[in-house]
């Protein structure tokens, strides 16, 4: 007969079963129950039959979960199964609980893999069970529990919420939230860590490294390597502009819309997804993990960009050894500048007709850069109202992302869509920029402009130029404009 067990997110593989299943309803009337002579454990007030031999065959069911490397042991020996205790003495949930083990990028705390039994046979006083496939925890996530009592049929005990020191052993892989921040030196992080890597929604920077023996994760615990395990930490500084980012949050989009980017662990050969739930849209984890005694290959990161035009960038731990070169749109450390206090400039809006309480003539306002990003993909906003998601795949070309906020008395009218043909982007050499496409909100001038640049330009003019535009229900707009804006672009 097969067995099946089931994997993260209920998938599933079919293996040979290498134990006998349980007696047939009609054995019911012999009762196996308590043949430790220590407890007698019963579910809806009827004895189990033979509760021990539940516990063994969910142990080898998860045997095969740990092999396939969905969970990784983490206590003292192999994971056993309890019965959890409801509170009236010898009643128990349903199902067994068997750990603790580590989910792949989950807390460094104890998890455990909850067994569903299904029931066989039953008489007046006894019930019979069958144990069914592990329901593993899909990676990042991880099942308590439901009772802070857990018990096996010799009668021992265990609280499974207790603090206690766990191991570290093959396919451990951990996520922990940087809260104290304590220095490198006192975490026994003592290897620099020059890796870095990012994209248009998710940029990760080591800022330590070590092989330390054990590592504090929290209410006094400590985690240990297993036997033929080392343990690794990488201290990492995350950024993800796809969910801080609001042009990233549009609703309506045209053509495939952001995708949330990927970040992997490939420990000998092994690829662990690190779950998008535990890296914070902006701060620091550690991200903890074993390799074997003799690692090979070594460990590296992943970077996944996913959607029409996916990529992938590789990077070795801890050197940061690129597998290929980056991208030209993404050569830059952070794609993100520094703007300069007065990137502003002064313009006039005479317009014929009044709207909106403002009278016919000249109106006075100033443009101000707030922000510059250059890199693989920006969104922009058609005229239809919906946003697309731009990909740069030309080689040597980037896409420049010039954020603007205008303030003054412009009519306050929605005409980004026609006034963005006023703006140049004037390049190193006097040509001017492509204009790729903007966002607009309800103003006169658009938001945000995104031009094509060669991926290496390191600084620009931007501005208005004098000259007019029409636009309903204002007719003609005279637009004058003082000298355009010196941009340098300082990535870091």
């Amino acid at each position: 007969m097969s067995r099946t067990v089931h994997g993260p997110g209920g998938r599933a593989a079919i293996l040979v079963s290498v134990g006998a299943l349980l007696l047939g309803a009609a054995a019911c009337s012999t009762s196996h129950a308590g043949t430790s002579g220590t407890v007698t454990l019963s579910i809806g007030g009827k004895q189990i039959v033979d509760p021990a031999r539940l516990e063994a065959e969910g142990e080898r069911e998860l045997a095969y979960t740990v092999g396939f490397g969905y969970v990784s042991p983490s206590g003292t020996g192999l994971p056993r199964c309890w019965f959890a205790q409801l509170g009236l003495t010898g009643t128990v949930d349903e199902r067994l609980w068997c750990g603790p083990v580590q989910v792949p990028g989950s807390p460094p705390t104890n998890a455990w893999v909850p067994i569903s039994m299904k029931k066989t046979g039953e008489n007046d006083s006894q019930i019979q069970l069958q144990v069914q496939p592990p329901d593993v925890p899909i990676p990042g996530n991880r099942s308590t529990p439901v009772s802070d009592s857990l018990i096996r049929a010799d009668g021992t005990t265990t609280n499974p919420k207790a603090v206690v020191n766990r191991t570290a052993s093959a396919n451990f892989v951990a996520v922990l939230t940087d809260t104290e921040h304590k220095s490198n030196a006192e975490l026994g992080l003592t290897e620099p860590a020059p890796v870095r890597v990012h994209d248009d929604l998710l940029a990760v920077n080591g800022t330590g490294y070590g092989r330390p023996s054990s590592f504090p994760i929290g209410d006094g615990a400590t985690l240990v390597p297993g036997n033929g395990s080392q343990l690794r930490v990488l201290r990492l500084h995350v950024e993800r502009p796809g969910k801080t980012d609001p042009a990233f949050g549009a609703q309506q989009w045209s053509g495939w819309g952001p995708q949330q980017s990927t970040l992997s662990l490939v420990v000998a050969g092994r690829r662990t997804m690190l779950s998008p739930d535990r890296l914070p849209d902006s701060g620091d984890v550690f991200l903890i993990y074993a390799v074997p005694d003799k690692p090979d290959p070594p460990e590296s990161l992943v970077l996944g960009s996913v959607g029409a035009n996916s990529l992938e960038q590789t990077v070795a731990v801890p050197d940061g050894r690129r597998a290929a070169k980056a991208p030209a749109s993404l050569a830059t450390a952070g794609g993100v500048s520094k703007v300069p206090a007065n990137a502003s400039q002064k313009i006039t809006a005479r317009t014929a007709v009044p709207y909106g309480g403002l009278p016919a003539g000249d109106h006075a306002a100033e443009l101000t850069v707030t922000g510059v990003r250059l890199g693989r993909q920006r969104p922009i906003k058609l005229d239809s109202g919906d946003y697309q998601l731009l990909t740069e795949v030309a080689d040597g070309k980037a896409l420049l992302e010039v954020a603007i906020r205008t303030t003054g008395q412009l009519p306050a009218i929605m005409a980004g869509p026609v006034t963005k043909n006023s703006f140049a982007l004037t390049l190193p050499d006097n040509s001017k920029a492509k204009l790729m496409g903007v966002r607009y909100d309800g103003d006169l001038l658009p938001a945000a402009l995104v031009f094509e640049v060669p991926a290496d330009v390191r600084s620009v003019k931007i501005g208005v130029s004098t000259g007019a535009v029409t636009v309903s229900a204002l007719g003609r707009v005279d637009l004058t404009a003082g000298a355009p804006i010196d941009l340098p672009l300082d990535f870091g």
